[in-house]
């Protein structure tokens, strides 16, 4: 689509013009984003930039990370968009899934010169700029990764790869540069491909329900239940409703968040429900210690996620537990990711619930 410049009560049309053309490079294109990461149309904070990956000598564009705590694998192409970009985006964010907290306080701390600075505390530069972003708490760091790759033309190979990744609950997001020329002056246009945007048009003709823009803030349980789920973790969720508010005295199910159900104890969220098309995250908050992850993936009767795993396996994991302990050395998150055929009504499971809940940390 072109850009007009009104001239004279006159449209005329802007000379297209690519950043191969007028002779930048890729790390022009870097400096943009590292000057203004908004040029990505989302808040992010920038801790690398051509980041080595020193088991495989291996480097990334740019590192950032999202308020919701993710890591941002960022790759920027001058050019054309070709089908080994998604390859390497997904090798980059295979290896920042096994980094710690650690890995990106140094990070963040070498690229931002704050190597030997006392004063320097990466958890609070991460919560500035979280709270500058609207969230409230701190989230957990690299809860899982997520990959934007910006060029100037996406090719189909790419895009239909990108769209399947989508389905499969993989976050990736492609954005596809235009440049423009006036005169001397060079405009771009960052345009977000994928995931494909919503037309406005489709709200025409609707009764207002409040936030159309937030469906979940509106009516939460058909949004989880009707949208967020497929047809079998639906009925997963509803019996896993049943059993908690059967068995356990909790606060909920709280159904207004777009990512996850939650339960609380004490106005505090004991446990929130991630919901997925294919499989239900259960992340339960525990004092530290109560659960070992090897004993209770036996006991669970699922696999144990290992973090050292590669991408394509972790996908291929069948029902999963991870048991990893917070910043705060005093409480452990128990994530169990539970697929069609677990044993939901077993009295194991209920029975790690109730033991779930005795060990929050009131």
């Amino acid at each position: 689509m072109p850009i007009w410049r009104i001239s004279d009560n006159k449209p005329v049309q802007l000379d297209k013009t690519s950043l191969k053309q007028e002779d930048f490079l890729e790390e022009n294109l870097e400096d943009w984003v590292v000057e203004d990461p908004s040029l990505l149309g989302e808040p992010l904070l920038v801790i690398g930039r051509q980041v080595t990956i020193p088991e495989v000598k291996d480097r990334l564009d740019l590192l950032a990370l999202d308020p919701q705590g993710k890591a941002v694998i960022i790759e920027l192409k001058r050019g054309k968009l070709k089908n080994p970009v998604d390859m390497q985006a997904l090798r980059y964010a295979s290896y920042i899934s096994k980094w710690g907290f650690e890995d990106f306080e140094n990070q963040a701390r070498n690229y931002w010169g704050k190597v030997g600075d006392p004063e320097f505390s990466f958890n609070d530069s991460l919560e500035r700029f979280c709270t500058d972003a609207g969230v409230d708490e701190v989230p957990d760091l690299n809860s899982d990764q997520r990959m934007v790759i910006v060029g100037s033309e996406v090719k189909d190979k790419l895009g239909s790869v990108a769209l399947w990744l989508r389905d499969h609950e993989i976050d990736i997001k492609v954005i596809e540069v235009e440049a423009y020329r006036e005169g001397e002056a060079i405009l771009v246009h960052p345009n977000v491909i994928i995931p494909l945007p919503v037309s406005s048009l489709e709200v025409i003709g609707r009764r207002s329900s409040g936030d159309g823009s937030r469906p979940w803030l509106t009516d939460g349980k058909a949004w989880h239940l009707d949208k967020s789920c497929g047809a079998k973790t639906r009925e997963m969720l509803l019996t896993l409703d049943d059993l908690i508010r059967d068995n356990l005295d909790v606060d909920g199910p709280h159904w207004n968040q777009k990512q996850y159900v939650s339960y609380r104890v004490a106005s505090n969220i004991w446990l929130a429900v991630h919901t997925y098309s294919s499989n239900l995250l259960l992340s339960f908050l525990v004092k530290a210690g109560v659960f070992n992850q090897a004993q209770l993936a036996r006991r669970l009767g699922v696999e144990e996620f290992d973090k050292e795993d590669s991408l394509s396996e972790k996908l291929g994991l069948p029902s999963s537990v991870r048991v990893t302990n917070r910043r705060n050395r005093v409480t452990d998150r128990v994530s169990l990711r539970i697929k069609q055929g677990f044993g939901l009504e077993s009295e194991e499971f209920l029975s790690f619930l109730r033991e779930a809940y005795e060990a929050f940390p009131k």
